[in-house]
């Protein structure tokens, strides 16, 4: 399987009733990328909403060496939610939401007749700005280059897991698309439970049940390779 969405199956899933469709640029599980073009496609022939979920993706996708659609290029994309707090390098909680057309951010007006500006389009109170100002800061400093740069060492270091896994005789469930490797090991809960008493405390998919391994900027290829041979010890 690819576990990514089915669009025959989400066209079977639409009705009456169906005000829009959700595509995830990025899955938490897989790092895998919906077909968004498709999405986006259906999307305009039943003339309703397509939100594209990239929140992990979004920093990651636009700077990988390989293209992919998921944006506002294809004409059925509505908004994207893309979250500078993970893969932007900001603080949390700053998060992004984006529409195609301006007036459906007026959806969320808020008259505010007592403040300076009539109207603010918001979805919560009053907050603090840091982490916008975060956002902004690392913007400027990283640049598109800079997150090329990031992003494609991530993945470098991700085609290197898996050569050392392979190794091994483990296989990657998918190959990977972004910088979340998914590896189909033997009992993989037993697996995580041996690698935590070594100091390796790695996250589980749900169904199929598989380590799941997300390839961030600070790890260095010392600890990729001891990390390796540690799974190579607790899978033979």
């Amino acid at each position: 399987p690819e576990f990514r969405a089915d669009i025959s199956s989400v066209e079977d899933l639409i009705d009456e009733n169906t005000i829009g469709l959700v595509g995830i640029a990025g899955t938490t599980e897989f790092g895998q990328i919906d077909p968004i073009k498709e999405l986006s496609d259906l999307a305009l022939s039943k003339n309703i909403f397509l939100h594209v979920d990239a929140a992990f993706g979004g920093f990651v996708i636009p700077f990988l060496r390989e293209s992919y659609e998921f944006d506002f290029a294809l004409p059925g994309v509505t908004s994207i939610a893309a979250d500078p707090h993970k893969m932007g390098f900001a603080t949390i909680p700053s998060g992004g939401l984006l529409f195609q057309d301006s007036s459906y951010l007026h959806r969320l007006s808020v008259d505010t007749p007592y403040l300076t500006v009539n109207s603010q389009q918001t979805l919560s109170g009053t907050r603090s700005g840091a982490s916008a100002a975060s956002a902004y800061a690392v913007f400027k400093h990283l640049g598109r280059a800079g997150y090329e740069r990031i992003v494609q060492r991530c993945m470098e270091l991700t085609y290197e897991l898996v050569a050392r896994a392979r190794e091994s005789g483990i296989e990657p469930l998918i190959d990977p698309v972004t910088n979340v490797l998914v590896l189909d090991v033997p009992d993989a809960d037993s697996v995580r439970s041996v690698l935590k008493t070594r100091g390796w405390d790695v996250s589980i998919t749900r169904d199929p049940r598989a380590l799941r391994l997300v390839i961030m900027p600070h790890l260095t290829r010392e600890n990729l390779n001891l990390f390796a041979d540690d799974l190579a010890d607790v899978v033979k």
